[in-house]
């Protein structure tokens, strides 16, 4: 999966475009993003980008024709032969492009409750700040996982994330309160471990929040029965993410 502005495709049609208007006078190779030259490497790039293989092969002629204008000055201006022979060439090619491009499709990913960009690119500030980089590496990634998935619209899959991150950064905050006499880390037995203990107390809030997400949660969603939606997978975001901002609260 890469990312493209659409901006990026945009672009491209205008080069087509001035490519395929070429007349006489047009400027060689001075004028940056006006110069003939400047497009049809343009061109040749965003037909690699866009792996347009069949495109790329059926480009030779214009490739030959690109040479012949690289060997002249760059001053000079297109005379009304190569502006014809530009012209048609790209008008040509058009027909594979267009045939080509009629293969590919795109996919846009549509505005959610939470920050479509942030799920994608920055979890990290769905977080308290500096709290993400103090979380074991597997909730890290645990919940770079569940934002892409939430992004991309495969709640399910995001929920199975969430937890896994949730009960990751439970582990380790058992792990940082309870030095000796660990029961087993699952989340279960911790629970009723560190409601046994004095030093818990204080944390009386999130155990019941962590409860909660286990009992509701994480546990019906072990079964194939259970689906979430899109809706229902960004309120669960909420719930994981207060309880492993207070766990590193408390582990800070």
């Amino acid at each position: 999966m890469i990312s493209k502005s659409i901006f990026h495709f945009f672009w491209f049609g205008t080069c087509v475009r001035y490519l395929q208007d070429a007349e006489e006078g047009y400027t060689l190779g001075e004028d940056g993003g006006d110069a003939t030259i400047h497009n049809l490497t343009a061109f040749f790039q965003y037909l690699d980008e866009l792996e347009l293989q069949v495109t790329n092969r059926a480009s030779y002629e214009l490739r030959k024709f690109f040479d012949e204008l690289s060997l002249l000055d760059s001053k000079s201006k297109l005379t009304k032969t190569q502006a014809s022979r530009l012209s048609k060439l790209i008008t040509e090619l058009r027909k594979t492009l267009f045939a080509e491009l009629r293969g590919f499709h795109a996919y846009v990913v549509t505005p959610k409750h939470l920050d479509v960009r942030r799920l994608l690119e920055d979890v990290p500030s769905l977080l308290k700040p500096e709290h993400y980089n103090g979380l074991p590496s597997i909730a890290q990634y645990d919940l770079a996982e569940a934002g892409k998935c939430i992004a991309f619209e495969r709640p399910t899959a995001a929920a199975f994330h969430l937890l896994r991150a949730t009960e990751g950064v439970f582990r380790d905050f058992y792990c940082t309160l309870v030095k000796q006499k660990r029961c087993d880390l699952m989340w279960g037995p911790m629970l009723a471990d560190l409601r046994k203990r004095k030093k818990a107390r204080a944390h009386a809030v999130l155990l019941s929040n962590l409860d909660n997400i286990r009992k509701s949660f994480r546990n019906p969603t072990q079964h194939p029965e259970m689906t979430y939606d899109i809706h229902e997978v960004q309120d669960l975001w909420g719930l994981c993410i207060d309880a492993i901002n207070r766990m590193a609260t408390a582990s800070s």
